[in-house]
């Protein structure tokens, strides 16, 4: 038996015999018994604080857990390349003891947040602060629900979409695609499930679909996650077979020949990492549509986490079996809803960790970040005050400072500064003998030489 104690403030008044408590298992299948059940009143006024509180842990939460030393080798590796300045003068010769200033400008990996094109076009103080935050923090978003189908449908919402995507763009902040079909009847609009009984008509509606949104957002995306959630989505498949999906994505490829075409699930890294069934079916799924010719790139991971969050080598060893099939995984989706702030912190810094030493991750979305626009507030990294609660300073501390690569340097006696930084954009400013040259470079794992003659 183990005891748990859970304080909470209710939020509400209830009669004699008018409220009720509910106990979520998970996907597992089990059989759990619970005794003592009691709620303790302490009035409007008590601190809460004061109160214990049974406190969630995971394997691998240790400071000193054997996972953390593996991770940081493999980002060494993996996320870190060669620099390379060479510093001439005007006369040709090696410039000995020039100053090389090393600014990162913006990784190579992507860093971001799902966005709203109301919040990102809204004239007050807090569309201010929004827009602040998502150009002084990220490099990739997503839209949470402009691109569905729902909202593409009406033509009205058109130009707002572009006038965000425009703003986004002038920031060099590139935009995912969510997403072109979440193929069950209550997420595709009322007028599909009328055409259950007329395949040829039901297909024409979704092709149709697809080759308007695609081509109108064609240059302007990164990602599509061309399906959605096939795991328990699949009314439409039901349907047309699942041959179908793989001609949604030579379609959506059709229409735009550059942009990268994802299948995004859920339940893959979460839920403990025991959903077994959902995992099967996403490999099973992906592998399908690989063989069958669709030109898939990437496979998304939605990872919401709830108070249970799944170990770090747990994690590893699932990202290793799906990077097995050969394509980018993208962390598309990323939240932990809870009310535990150093427990979120402290998951925030491992999961971040966790993925970012995994090779084949290739970008990270948190699914929000302010608790006023959050579909589960408790998971934001900032409160509805603009505070950055715990888990938002994880976050800074890691993608802005720890993973962020500034550097003084000097040349040597023969015109030459070394150093070793993370793969993305810099901005390379060498002095010497007082003149100032600035240069841009892009570092990737292979490295790079950059050749500046003053």
């Amino acid at each position: 038996w183990r005891e748990y104690c859970l304080p909470f403030r209710a939020e509400n008044a209830y009669p004699a015999g008018g409220a009720s408590t509910g106990f979520h298992l998970g996907i597992q299948e089990q059989t759990v018994e619970i005794a003592d059940f009691a709620v303790y009143a302490f009035g409007k006024n008590f601190d809460i604080s004061r109160l214990s509180r049974t406190r969630i842990a995971y394997a691998g939460q240790a400071p000193d857990a054997p996972w953390r030393a593996a991770a940081q080798a493999r980002i060494e590796q993996y996320r870190k390349g060669d620099l390379t300045v060479v510093v001439t003068g005007a006369d040709g010769k090696p410039a000995v003891g020039a100053t090389v200033n090393v600014s990162m400008t913006r990784h190579a990996f992507g860093w971001g947040s799902c966005v709203t094109v109301r919040n990102i076009l809204r004239e007050d103080a807090d569309g201010e602060k929004y827009r602040e935050v998502i150009a002084r923090n990220f490099n990739r978003v997503v839209f949470e629900n402009d691109l569905k189908w729902h909202s593409w449908d009406n033509p009205a919402n058109h130009r707002h979409i572009m006038q965000a995507a425009d703003w986004l763009r002038d920031r060099n902040i590139e935009i995912r695609g969510h997403c072109l079909i979440w193929p069950s009847w209550k997420n595709t609009p009322k007028d599909l499930q009328m055409l259950k009984d007329n395949p040829d008509a039901l297909r024409q509606r979704i092709n149709s679909h697809i080759a308007s949104e695609v081509s109108a957002m064609r240059g302007r995306l990164v990602d599509w996650d061309v399906i959605n959630e096939p795991y328990s989505n699949h009314d439409v498949m039901d349907i047309l077979g699942n041959d179908e999906m793989i001609a949604w994505f030579k379609l959506a490829r059709q229409c735009d020949p550059s942009v990268n075409l994802y299948l995004n699930d859920y339940a893959i890294l979460s839920a403990g990492g025991m959903d077994v069934k959902h995992q099967n079916h996403f490999e099973k799924t992906l592998r399908f549509l690989k063989d069958g010719g669709a030109p898939i790139n990437g496979l998304g991971m939605q990872s919401h986490f709830g108070g249970t969050p799944t170990p770090p080598e747990r994690m590893l060893k699932i990202l290793d079996r799906f990077a097995a099939i050969g394509l980018d995984i993208s962390i598309t989706e990323h939240d932990i809803d809870t009310d535990d702030e150093e427990l979120q912190a402290d998951f925030t810094r491992d999961f971040l960790t966790t993925i970012f030493s995994h090779p084949s991750v290739v970008a990270c979305l948190t699914w929000g970040f302010w608790e006023k626009s959050h579909w589960r507030p408790k998971a934001a990294y900032y409160r509805a005050d603009w505070s950055l609660k715990p888990a938002g300073q994880v976050w800074l501390d890691l993608v802005k400072k720890a993973w962020w690569t500034n550097a003084s340097l000097q040349t040597g006696t023969d015109g030459v500064a070394r150093t070793r930084g993370f793969l993305g954009d810099y901005a390379i400013t060498i002095t010497h003998g007082g003149a100032t040259k600035t240069v841009p470079a892009k570092l990737t794992r292979e490295g790079v030489k950059v050749a500046v003659n003053l």
